[in-house]
């Protein structure tokens, strides 16, 4: 039995995909013609014809054999775009159904917890699971990946397009506009390179994982540790500000197995295009609170430590302070706000000035006193909603945004070993696993350092550890969760790294 809401899901569906399909036709014409359109048109009706027939692919490649270099490109493209749009469309309707069922239910999570309940599961330990949870989608370059981001922030905006197309408040006027829109956005993939001309470099694939990264952090996330935090607080628990059961990895820039183009400087630098990225992030949501937080002592108290704070604040920067306080008048909040963004600013430009935060400890701190004195004077709505967003973002993203997973060959720890204990003329290339592995054990025991000459592998696995510990002193060890050994075959594979390290 067929269900009447899928079939109407199934409809629509096909509906945008066929719009979009007429209008990449459109598109077609204009850029190269109506006999691109027309061999298109061909393509596609002898393929038709290999789901209804046991054997047409003959007449397919004769169609093909005859086709030149020159247009054989444009046919591959107008494919390639066609798919790109579909599956742009199909993205759309399935997150539009998810959140259907998502308005139906109320609550996926508030549904977990009922399961929960019901199998016997007392609600103090619901709570204490959620809050303890820690969840990391680890994001990796894929090696046949080639959409570029020009064309993705392109599928990005026709996306939102067609969402906002079949909205019911949409109506004729606004659905041309938006046709007009996508008309435009076709023709400027179709003209766009899509294929890189050179291999994306780690520092670029970084680029392309945040483009990613930034909307699920800045958009998805908050408002799923939202819909915890209500669920948990429907059973007498609550999630809290800091308790984040999601944050992220990501091996690009620390992924050097079998890659020679990763080296600790391209280590160093995506962590510093990552931690510029995500003091950006913070900086744009301490705007977003300061817009919400117009509270004003006029109308309600705060806290005598919150008052306190910001007596310190005029006497550390009396300059920043008689600014903010001019502006927001009697508005204790949106001066604390001015000046945590005041020093986040400082933090990105310059993170040795006085003023620039240490980390991400002493920013909490700062938004954990707003939130106590909301609580005591009424606030407990804003302190719950758009300060708790803020700081259950700080608890995820840190100062670093990502955690960076580090990947080498057991093998380049052995090499750099060899070289080492060459200098002692130790034969270490020479010993066998069990041999190694003894010598590394006492090696760890010992307590004379293992110390290299100067410039001796700066650009391998020892100017790598020396990389990581100095990224680690200033960015704190959160930065780095993993170092991952491939292809290890012995316990000496395992020692070697922490010898090096």
């Amino acid at each position: 039995m067929n269900d009447p809401h899928l079939d109407e899901i199934d409809a629509a569906l096909r509906s945008d995909i066929r719009r979009l399909g007429n209008q990449l036709g459109d598109a077609l014409v204009r850029q190269h013609g109506r006999e691109l359109l027309e061999r298109v048109e061909q393509v596609r009706s002898i393929a038709r014809g290999l789901r209804r027939e046991a054997d047409t692919s003959a007449g397919l490649a004769d169609f093909l054999t005859d086709i030149d270099v020159h247009d054989a490109i444009h046919l591959v493209r107008a494919f390639t775009v066609y798919f790109h749009l579909a599956n742009t469309v199909e993205q759309v309707h399935r997150i539009e159904e998810h959140n259907a069922d998502a308005a139906a239910a109320n609550n996926h999570f508030a549904e977990t917890v009922a399961k929960l309940q019901a199998i016997g599961i007392s609600d103090s330990e619901i709570v204490a699971a959620a809050r303890t949870t820690d969840l990391r989608p680890v994001f990796t370059a894929h090696p046949t990946e080639a959409s570029r981001r020009s064309i993705l922030d392109k599928l990005a905006e026709i996306a939102v397009l067609v969402e906002r197309r079949n909205d019911t408040s949409c109506g004729p006027a606004d659905q041309r506009r938006i046709d007009r829109r996508v008309d435009e956005l076709i023709d400027a993939i179709w003209q766009t390179d899509e294929l890189r001309r050179e291999q994306p470099d780690p520092v670029d694939e970084a680029r392309s994982i945040l483009y990613f990264l930034n909307e699920i952090v800045s958009d998805g996330v908050p408002e799923l540790f939202d819909d915890i935090d209500a669920a948990l607080r429907s059973i007498g628990g609550e999630l809290g500000s800091t308790n984040v059961p999601v944050r992220f990895g990501s091996w690009v820039g620390g992924d050097r197995d079998g890659n020679p183009n990763v080296t600790p400087a391209t280590t160093l630098e995506v962590l510093e295009f990552q931690r510029a990225r995500a003091l950006r992030l913070l900086i744009a949501e301490i705007e977003d609170l300061s817009s919400e937080l117009s509270v004003s002592t006029a109308v309600t108290g705060i806290s005598a430590e919150l008052e306190s704070q910001l007596e310190r604040d005029g006497a550390r920067f009396p300059d920043v302070m008689a600014r903010f306080s001019a502006l927001s008048a009697g508005e204790p909040y949106r001066q604390r706000c001015s000046l945590i963004h005041h020093r986040l600013t400082l933090t990105a430009d310059d993170p040795d000035h006085p003023g620039a935060y240490r980390d991400p400890a002493d920013v909490e701190a700062d938004l954990a006193v707003m939130g106590d004195s909301l609580e005591a004077h009424k606030g407990a709505l804003l302190a719950r909603g758009r300060l708790a967003r803020v700081r259950r973002t700080l608890a995820m993203i840190g100062f670093h945004l990502a955690t960076l997973d580090i990947r080498q060959h057991a093998r380049a720890h052995h090499e750099t070993l060899a070289e080492l204990f060459g200098q002692l003329d130790e034969p270490y290339e020479q010993l066998s696993r069990d041999a190694r592995t003894e010598l590394l054990a006492g090696e760890l025991a010992s307590r004379r350092p293992l110390g290299p000459p100067a410039g001796l592998d700066a650009a391998g696995s020892l100017g790598l550890f020396a990389t990581l510990r100095a990224a680690m002193d200033r960015g704190g060890d959160q930065i780095i969760k993993s170092y991952i050994v491939s292809m290890t075959q012995g316990v000496d594979d395992i020692l070697a790294p922490a010898v090096l390290a």
